[in-house]
């Protein structure tokens, strides 16, 4: 069972958060009558955010979401890659007979390896569970590559290919990715039953322009596109994303270790309270057994008198 619980997140990072608690303290007036004095303390908590694990249900949902978001597109008068590719092949354009060639082959290959991904994920040929991992995780290292080599050419024909139907409805799928991934402790972060209330309540988080939810708003983005583009799937990966990450931005972050040490073992509280209150009787009754070697000095000067008598 505790495996299972384990696997729930891909993911888990803490972000610091800075509250206003009412604090109680025992104090005596002036008579010498215990009262009580509430103040309020600034303290800073640790939230513990998480990127859930999709489900099947979930890839269905988003593959669905995909491409109603496609047809969107192309309705608006979007072209697709394959039709924009195809233009610029019939008609010539910005890239080279050999770059021509090389993106429609990179293209290709990737169409034919995400099928057989999706092929061995519904176990169309009805595989052992051993060699069903075995291939998946084959298959997923050439889909990675693939998508890889095909982004480069795209970054270099970066003005070509942005506004094509797939690109934007690729935008709008990491954003459904974010809104259905995001938890915090254990609870969904963004609340509602669809895409538009989720993203409703994204809205209106990023508009109270609180510092928390500001850095758990970017912090969750990067990691989640991180996934989304094949680039992290096991915990070491998205370590390795928080490295990059810590490279560009310096507020509020973590070293790994405190993040493990954090997220094992529920600190509530970065900063130790502040001692303002000196005025503690009922403690040093406690610490005068303990400076018994206080009384040693005296006695010894006691002592010096004597020497001289002799």
């Amino acid at each position: 069972m505790s495996k299972k619980a384990k696997d729930k997140y891909l993911y888990t990072f803490p972000v610091k958060r800075e509250v206003e608690k009412e604090v109680e303290e025992a104090s005596k007036d002036e008579k010498g009558q215990e009262i009580k004095i509430t103040r309020t303390e600034k303290t800073v908590e640790v939230e513990k955010i998480s990127i859930r694990r999709p489900s099947r249900k979930m890839y269905d949902e988003a593959e669905l979401f995909y491409g109603v978001k496609i047809s969107e597109g192309i309705k608006a008068g979007l072209l697709t890659k394959a039709l924009l590719a195809k233009r610029y092949e019939d008609d010539g354009g910005a890239m080279s007979d050999r770059e021509k060639k090389e993106y429609f082959e990179t293209y290709y290959a990737l169409l034919d390896k995400e099928n057989e991904y999706q092929r061995i994920q519904l176990n169309l040929d009805n595989l052992e569970p051993q060699e069903k991992e075995e291939k998946l995780l084959t298959s997923l290292y050439d889909v990675l590559d693939l998508r890889k080599q095909l982004r480069d050419i795209e970054e270099s024909q970066a003005s070509l290919f942005n506004q094509t139907a797939e690109n934007r409805a690729r935008n709008q799928t990491l954003m459904w990715w974010v809104l259905n991934l995001g938890y915090i402790n254990n609870q969904p972060i963004f609340d509602g039953a669809n895409y538009d209330s989720k993203e409703a309540s994204y809205d209106e988080l990023e508009d109270m322009e609180d510092p928390f939810w500001d850095e758990v708003i970017k912090k969750l983005a990067y990691f989640v596109s991180f996934w989304y583009s094949g680039q992290a799937t096991e915990k070491e990966d998205f370590d390795r994303a928080l490295e990059i990450y810590s490279e560009n931005n310096t507020q509020n972050l973590y070293s790994e270790e405190e993040q493990e040490e954090l997220l094992n073992e529920d600190i509530e509280e970065l900063e130790e309270p502040k001692e303002e209150p000196k005025e503690e009787p009922k403690e040093e009754p406690k610490e005068e057994p303990k400076e018994e070697p206080k009384e040693e000095p005296k006695e010894e000067l006691k002592e010096e008198p004597k020497k001289s008598e002799e």
